[in-house]
C-alpha cells in the first residue's frame, strides 16, 4: 500500500483558544506533534466565517464572488424564496477538479458542499449537504453499499451531539469518529490517494452547544473531551501518512455567543421592513402544521395518498413557500443567521421598492450607517463594521451575495433574518431544534487553524495566513502548477527551503477553469430532510 502523499485533515471551527491550553496540559499528543515537528498558524477565514463559504473559498482558492457559494440556502428568481444548496452550485473549480485533469489519485471524505460526490480519480463521500438517500452520496456510486454493508449504518456528524435532555453527546461524537477513520483508512488503502482530505464536524457542533462548558470546566468539559477524541483520530491519520506531509486545517474558528439580534424586527424598527397581516400569518402556519404531521405518516401510507392524490404533495410545497414579510412595502430584509442584509431592488426582485442606481446606494448607506449605531442590551457598541458586498468580493456571482453584511464585534453576536416568523423584539435566540429549549451558546470566530508537518515542512514559530491560501499550497505539495488567477499564495514560510529551492513553485497562465456540471437541486422530499438537518444545526428559519 502506498500511503498518501498529502494528508489534509480538516477539524472545522478548531480554535487554538482551545487547542493551546489542552497542548500545555499535555492532552493533544497527537496534534502536539504535528505542530511540533513543523509550522502551525492562524488562518483567517471569510466574511462571514460560515461553513458553506469558508470551505468552498479553501478548496477553490477563490472569493465567494466567484465560487458562488455564499450561505446554506440561496435567493431564488423571485428574490425572496430561499432554496438549499450543495456542492454542485459552486462555480469554480476545486483542488480535485484540477488534480482529475493531471490524473492524480483523490480520496474525499465529508468535506462540506461537496454533495453529489464529485467525480475523481479515486473516491469521494459526500458532506454535510448530502441528501439522506443513496444517490449521490459516495463516487464511485455503488460503494455507499459496500460500506454499508462492512460498516452498518454511517453514523455521520452532520447533527449536533445532543441528547434529548439537551445534554452533550460525546458516545455519539466517539463513535461517528472512530467509524470515520475506519472507513478512511480502509478507502484509502484500496485506492490509494496520492490527496487524502477528510473532514471532522465535531467541534463545530459542541462549541455551539457547549462553549460555556469551557469556559466554566476548561479540560474537564465535554469541548475538551471532543477535542481529545478528535487528536485520537489525527494520530491514526498521522501514523497512517507513514511520514509523508500532513496539513491539518479548519474553515474558521469558534467562541462565545453573547446573543442574536434580529435583523428584520430591527429593520422593521427603522421603517425599512413591514410585515404582513397575522391572519395571513396564521394561515400559513396552518400549512407548516400539515408539513409537521405528515412526516409522523408511516412512508407506505404516505405513498397510497400520493398515488391517489398526485398533485396535493405539489399544491402543499407551493403553499408552503411564504413569507411573513410584505414586499410591496419593504424596502430591505435580511436572511440567515449571520449578518445579511438585502435591498429590495426594483428589476432584481420581483416585488420590489427600491429604484437601483441613486436610490439604491442611497439606502445603503442609511442602513450600514444606522447598523454601526445598534447597541447591546448594556448599551454597548456590537456592531464591528458594515461591509458593501463589493468592497469585499468580485465576480461573475457577486449577485448571490447580500448588498450588506453586517460584521458583528468578533462574531460574538449573530445577525438573524427570519422571513417565516415575526419577531416583536430585536433580541432573539437559535434553537439547537425547532421548539425546543437549548439553544445556541457559542458561536464563530474568524480565526482558525493550519498547520504543516512532513518532509515538505520546516520549523518555524506560527505564523498567519489567510484561507485561500489552502488551495495553492495543496496544490504545489502535490507538483501541480498553480493557476495564476487563485487569490491565494502558497504557504512558504511552512515549507522546507530546500525543497522551495530545488522545486519553486510554478504557475499556470490558463484561466479559471469551467464547472462542466449544472446546479443540481433536490428533490421535493430530499430538500426538505435537509432543511430539516440545517434547521436543527440552528443554520436555517
Amino acid at each position: 500500500m502506498a500511503p498518501p502523499k498529502l494528508t489534509v485533515i480538516g477539524l472545522d471551527a478548531a480554535t487554538f483558544d482551545v487547542i493551546d491550553p489542552l497542548l500545555a496540559a499535555g492532552q493533544l499528543p497527537n496534534i502536539a506533534r504535528v505542530l511540533d515537528s513543523g509550522t502551525g498558524a492562524t488562518l483567517r477565514s471569510t466574511t462571514h466565517p460560515l461553513t458553506p463559504h469558508a470551505w468552498t473559498t479553501m478548496v477553490t482558492g477563490v472569493n465567494a464572488g466567484r465560487h458562488g457559494v455564499w450561505d446554506f440556502v440561496e435567493r431564488d428568481e423571485t428574490g425572496y424564496e430561499l432554496r438549499v444548496i450543495n456542492g454542485s452550485y459552486r462555480r469554480a473549480a476545486a483542488v480535485w477538479d484540477r488534480l482529475r485533469l493531471s490524473g492524480k489519485r483523490v480520496g474525499l471524505v465529508n468535506i462540506p458542499f461537496t454533495w453529489p460526490a464529485p467525480k475523481v480519480n479515486g473516491f469521494a463521500i459526500a458532506g454535510m449537504d448530502a441528501a439522506a438517500r443513496e444517490s449521490g452520496m459516495t463516487n464511485p456510486p455503488e460503494l455507499f453499499d459496500e460500506l454499508r454493508r462492512e460498516f452498518g449504518p454511517l453514523e455521520l456528524d452532520h447533527r449536533f451531539p445532543v441528547t434529548s435532555e439537551g445534554e452533550p453527546d460525546l458516545d455519539f461524537i466517539r463513535r461517528a469518529a472512530e467509524q470515520k477513520v475506519e472507513i478512511t483508512l480502509r478507502l484509502s488503502d484500496r485506492f490509494e490517494p496520492e490527496l487524502l482530505w477528510v473532514v471532522f464536524m465535531a467541534a463545530d457542533h459542541i462549541h455551539h452547544a457547549a462553549w460555556p462548558d469551557w469556559e466554566d470546566r476548561g479540560p474537564d468539559s465535554a469541548v475538551a473531551e471532543t477535542y481529545r477524541i478528535l487528536d485520537q483520530a489525527v494520530g491514526r491519520l498521522v501514523e497512517a501518512a507513514s511520514g509523508n506531509d500532513v496539513m491539518l486545517v479548519s474553515d474558521h474558528g469558534g467562541g462565545s455567543l453573547r446573543g442574536v439580534v434580529n435583523l428584520n424586527a430591527w429593520l422593521a424598527q427603522e421603517g425599512y421592513l413591514t410585515y404582513t397581516r397575522p391572519t395571513e400569518q396564521l394561515d400559513r402556519k396552518f400549512v407548516d402544521a400539515l408539513f409537521a404531521l405528515r412526516r409522523r405518516i408511516p412512508k407506505r401510507l404516505r405513498y397510497w395518498v400520493k398515488q391517489r392524490a398526485g398533485g396535493l404533495r405539489e399544491r402543499m410545497y407551493e403553499r408552503r413557500q411564504y413569507s411573513v414579510v410584505d414586499w410591496a412595502q419593504t424596502r430591505a430584509f435580511s436572511y440567515g443567521a449571520f449578518g445579511n442584509i438585502v435591498v429590495n431592488v426594483r428589476g432584481r426582485n420581483q416585488h420590489g421598492t427600491v429604484e437601483p442606481g441613486d436610490e439604491y446606494d442611497r439606502v445603503r448607506e442609511e442602513i450600514a450607517a444606522k447598523a454601526m449605531g445598534i447597541r447591546g442590551p448594556d448599551g454597548e457598541p456590537i456592531v464591528a463594521a458594515v461591509h458593501r458586498r463589493e468592497d469585499l468580493f468580485e465576480g461573475p456571482q457577486i449577485e448571490k451575495i447580500p448588498d450588506l453584511l453586517v460584521e458583528f464585534h468578533n462574531y460574538e453576536w449573530l445577525g438573524k433574518g427570519n422571513l417565516k416568523t415575526r419577531a416583536e423584539t430585536i433580541w432573539d435566540r437559535i434553537e439547537l431544534e425547532p421548539g425546543s429549549k437549548h439553544e445556541y451558546v457559542g458561536s464563530h470566530r474568524h480565526d482558525g487553524i493550519f498547520a504543516l508537518a512532513g518532509p515538505s515542512a520546516t520549523k518555524r514559530e506560527r505564523s498567519a495566513i489567510e484561507i485561500a491560501d489552502v488551495a495553492p499550497t495543496v496544490l504545489y505539495l502535490l507538483g501541480e502548477e498553480i493557476p495564476v488567477d487563485l487569490e491565494g499564495r502558497v504557504v512558504a514560510e511552512a515549507i522546507d527551503p530546500e525543497v522551495l529551492d530545488r522545486r519553486p513553485p510554478e504557475y499556470d497562465d490558463i484561466t479559471l477553469m469551467k464547472v462542466g456540471r449544472p446546479a443540481e437541486g433536490y428533490a421535493p422530499e430530499d430538500a426538505e430532510e435537509v432543511e430539516r438537518r440545517l434547521r436543527g444545526l440552528g443554520y436555517i428559519e
